[in-house]
């Protein structure tokens, strides 16, 4: 199993600290407490997987703060990166 990092319990995602396959389970805690989540892509280590859905139009939060907008609908275990989110960054 590979392991995510969830910092705040805002986010809408966590960031895998290792290359993840499709398929493949990813652990992160909350709370104290495990939570799994199922990748549904491959995700390169130190990028971010969605932990819940996240409708366009919505923000996606990262270490409790607003890391962009969802330019189209995010599915948890989707690899999230500049080809679903929009920068809210100058």
């Amino acid at each position: 199993m590979k392991k995510a990092i969830y910092i705040n319990p805002r986010d809408s995602v966590a960031t895998v600290t290792e290359d993840v396959d499709s398929g493949e389970f990813v652990e992160y805690i909350v709370g104290g407490e495990s939570q799994v989540i199922t990748a549904i892509q491959a995700i390169p280590a130190f990028h971010k997987i969605a932990v819940n859905a996240v409708n366009v139009g919505m923000p996606v939060y990262k270490y409790g703060e607003e890391i962009g907008i969802a330019s189209v609908d995010i599915l948890a275990g989707e690899h999230v990166d500049v080809l679903n989110i929009q920068s809210v960054r100058a």
